[in-house]
């Protein structure tokens, strides 16, 4: 498993680097022309059955179906002129602890102007099993959740919303305008911006459903590459389909940059060769500019992709600095992955 500090939150004919040397490459490709100009397709073309789920931004929120509240004041619908903030959890999910007490935080923030429900979903649990645990967690957590809390009845709030909207993970959330309309689904923790100008009543639904639209496009495409390098079918639909994110779409996002580049240098599939290497070398290479090399994550990916494309004294060297930056990182969990990073230090020197 990769530990990166910039691994995409988010999600290039497969150009090769044509003999120029890395450091033109960093510095001319988001400037060339040509490599975007290949790209007829858009992931749309290439992903046709995706389609815009049932429950989306601008559609009317769905009833509340809640066995039981177990923390905070009850909600049974939702009432005109109040914005509320309705978002799923599980006692599992560590993503969704960490989220706790931020979402404590913004509740506090806006006090009567926003209710927010937090509502325990897919647990393995059932029935009074599943009452009993979930309230027992709830206490345990304290002041970390200081919102309300609810079980939803069965699966009801899962199958209704989060199934509905096609969120396929957790924490999700969901920003209820005052019309009582779904003004945004996102990460708990992204959430700040959007209720803001909910609240405000500057909020821009349009745009909003867009972006929304355009991220849920981006994660297919993303999901469906790592399918496919994965398991070796359809390698040139993965192609493809890295070519248009890190061109068209994350010419100037590291992470999504990195991601790629990351993805296509661990396939295992046998038809990735040098010049998915190289494509993928092309990526990091740009994501290290734009981090400006002080992020060791990408700098790792670099080295890889410098290892795999046969330039195995620029592995070495970079690979060198990926741990250097790493032992001086304590927020990004660098000094947890010196080990790694020196492992595969360990891979170049032997070759």
């Amino acid at each position: 498993m990769k530990y990166t500090a910039t691994l995409i939150a988010t999600l290039g004919g497969l150009a090769v680097l044509s003999g120029l040397p890395t450091s033109a490459l960093a510095m001319n490709t988001l400037s060339n022309p040509d490599t975007k100009a290949a790209h007829k397709e858009t992931l749309e073309d290439i992903l046709p059955d995706l389609q815009k789920p049932e429950l989306w931004v601008g559609s009317s929120a769905p009833e509340l179906t809640i066995a039981k509240f177990i923390k905070g004041d009850s909600v049974d619908s939702f009432e005109k002129g109040q914005v509320y903030v309705v978002e799923f959890w599980a006692t599992w999910c560590g993503p969704c602890i960490a989220a706790f007490p931020h979402l404590s935080e913004t509740q506090a923030d806006y006090g009567d102007d926003v209710r927010f429900i937090g509502v325990n979903v897919w647990e393995r649990e059932q029935g009074q099993e599943r009452m009993d645990m979930v309230e027992a967690f709830v206490e345990k957590q304290g002041d970390r959740m200081s919102y309300t809390v609810a079980i939803e009845d069965g699966s009801s709030m899962a199958d209704n919303w989060m199934t509905a909207a096609g969120q396929g993970g957790i924490p999700a959330a969901f920003i209820v305008d005052g019309n009582s309309k779904i003004a945004w689904i996102g990460h708990p923790m992204q959430i700040d911006e959007p209720l803001q100008s909910v609240v405000s009543g500057e909020f821009d639904s349009a745009a909003a459903g867009a972006d929304a639209w355009n991220n849920q496009v981006l994660m297919a495409g993303f999901q469906t590459m790592a399918q496919s390098l994965q398991s070796g079918e359809d390698i040139e639909t993965a192609r493809k389909i890295g070519n248009i994110l890190i061109d068209d779409h994350f010419a100037e996002d590291s992470g999504g940059l990195n991601a790629v580049a990351w993805m296509l240098l661990n396939s295992e599939a046998e038809e990735i060769g040098m010049k998915d290497y190289q494509t993928a070398l092309k990526a990091a290479a740009i994501a290290c500019t734009l981090t400006e090399w002080k992020d060791w994550g990408v700098i790792d990916t670099y080295a890889l992709g410098m290892h795999k494309t046969g330039d195995t004294v620029s592995a070495i060297k970079w690979q060198k600095k990926a741990i250097e930056l790493a032992k001086l990182d304590d927020e990004q969990g660098g000094k947890n992955a010196v080990a790694e990073l020196e492992s595969r230090l360990a891979e170049y020197e032997e070759n």
